[in-house]
């Protein structure tokens, strides 16, 4: 029986080794190693690609099997099939994490994914015209690469990089809790100050979609919040506390207007009440608006005690 041996080698497949397991030096292995090599070369990348799997199907415990999969990733790079090189690399990846091509496989997934999320990645449709990778793949794509190196700052790019991708497709609530995952995860990351200004904005600007106007403008006002508190050197605090006051005001303004339509459409008094007592309570945050509800709370009232007298009097 052969021995096992460690990564830095190049005996035939052998069903209960455990994956990613080497055993001795196959000299087939490595004469079709050497001649994908040269096949690269000659750019005959078909040849290459054969040999490559021949490598793959019949020696998958020889210790040459991770560089002649890193090959044949490269050899589908050129080829124009992202998708199959992205999986060559994560078969390295999660197979043969002592290898010294891990961290490099890791490198070009990261680079496939930003090539994917940038647009810049092509592949050929029906052979006849080139187009992006589809959205779900790139979300795909940076997932992985978060997922297989969760404590690199990789991890922490990709996060980056995945929040401008939602973006990018208006998934915003999608984006603001992926950049709130980058915050929580690597606060210590160069991307967190962006990323948590990122989270408010979002819900800064989600407020004028949807009918969860008053929600996001509180989350935007505890997101500005949270910034000013984490990072309270950075030269955008000022401007978060700023943001976390207008946020409140808004708020103020909103409630007033849930308020005047309690008033004027359902003739909801004793709700209207409630809402303008609260903006008033709330002056400091929004005088302009506490001073329209003491406008409007007298109209209230006094159509609440009309309303009263009207419902004893039937």
């Amino acid at each position: 029986m052969a021995a096992v041996l460690p990564l830095t080698m190049c005996q035939s497949g052998n069903e209960l080794i455990p994956a990613g397991t080497l055993t001795a030096s196959e000299p087939e292995a490595d004469a079709l190693l050497s001649a994908a090599r040269n096949h690269v070369a000659q750019n005959k990348l078909s040849a290459a690609e054969s040999a490559l799997e021949r490598i793959i199907k019949r020696y998958d415990n020889a210790p040459c099997v991770p560089e002649a999969r890193f090959l044949l990733a490269e050899v589908y790079e050129k080829q124009g099939v992202p998708r199959d090189a992205f999986d060559e690399y994560d078969k390295i990846i999660t197979r043969y994490q002592s290898s010294n091509l891990y961290n490099k496989s890791l490198d070009r997934q990261l680079s496939l994914a930003m090539s994917a999320a940038e647009g810049s990645l092509k592949v050929p449709v029906f052979g006849m015209w080139e187009s992006t990778l589809d959205s779900s793949t790139v979300e795909e794509w940076l997932g992985k690469v978060i997922l297989n190196a969760p404590y690199n700052d990789m991890a922490a790019t990709a996060t980056s990089i995945l929040g401008k991708f939602l973006v990018k497709q208006e998934k915003f609530e999608e984006a603001a809790m992926v950049y709130n995952k980058l915050v929580e995860d690597y606060p210590n990351s160069r991307y967190a100050p962006e990323a948590q200004l990122m989270v408010a904005q979002l819900w800064a600007t989600s407020r004028t979609r949807g009918d969860q106007n008053l929600v996001n403008l509180r989350r935007a006002q505890e997101a500005y919040e949270e910034f000013s508190l984490r990072f309270p050197g950075h030269a955008d605090a000022g401007k978060a506390l700023s943001e976390a006051s207008n946020m409140r005001r808004l708020l103020v303004r909103q409630e007033l207007e849930v308020g005047r339509y309690y008033l004027e459409r359902s003739r909801e008094y004793t709700s209207a009440i409630f809402c303008f007592e609260n903006v008033i309570r709330q002056k400091n945050n929004n005088p302009e608006a506490a001073k329209e509800a003491e406008t409007l709370l007298a109209r209230a009232r006094s159509l609440q005690a009309v309303q009263n007298a009207n419902l004893k009097k039937s």
